[in-house]
């Protein structure tokens, strides 16, 4: 792929990723996403086949960002309440920065696509983490409770805090941030 290639599709990625965010899935037309991308409309059907294969790429792009920051917060040798709370700090601070990102991914996962995806019993994208409670639960450090509901218990409170931070609601600082995952780790924790 040429640098040109390679800088088109990732302008039209971001500029998809923001008006998604901004405007839904149905209320962004290819062609804002192309002016925002400074392409024709038409170019953008030489990288995506659809409106639903870019928002696919999109989803891979933003879920390939989260399982970096889970990876980066994540080691094997910490006791599980430690890599809790580093990961859950990294991804909460992760949603803070990328407020297109988190908006994104929480429409994607509450529309026909995210649904389709656990309908048809693909958690790959959910593997790291549903991985990291499975050894919890292992380990009888975590709650002996399906995958779903203890990602509600964390994945709820930081998404809906994050949403009042950015909506600027709350103050979501290094404080708050660290009572917030000390709480959510209660309700999980053994």
């Amino acid at each position: 792929m040429s640098k040109e290639t390679g800088d088109k599709r990732s302008a039209i990625l971001k500029s998809g990723l923001e008006a998604f965010a901004e405007f839904g899935f149905h209320g962004a037309p290819t062609s804002l996403i192309a002016k925002q991308a400074n392409v024709g409309v038409g170019t953008i059907y030489r990288y995506f086949e659809n409106k639903d294969d870019l928002i696919e790429a999109i989803h891979e792009q933003e879920h390939n960002v989260f399982v970096q920051v889970f990876g980066d917060n994540y080691d094997p040798q910490r006791p599980v309440r430690e890599n809790f709370l580093s990961i859950f700090t990294g991804l909460t601070k992760l949603f803070i920065a990328s407020p297109f990102a988190i908006k994104f991914m929480e429409q994607y996962y509450n529309s026909p696509y995210g649904i389709a995806k656990k309908r048809a019993e693909e958690i790959e994208c959910d593997r790291p983490l549903a991985d990291f409670f499975a050894q919890g639960k292992a380990q009888q450090v975590i709650k002996d409770l399906p995958f779903e509901i203890l990602l509600s218990f964390c994945f709820g409170p930081v998404l809906m805090l994050t949403r009042d931070h950015l909506n600027g609601f709350v103050n979501l600082d290094d404080a708050t941030i660290a009572a917030v995952l000390e709480a959510c780790w209660d309700a999980i924790k053994r």
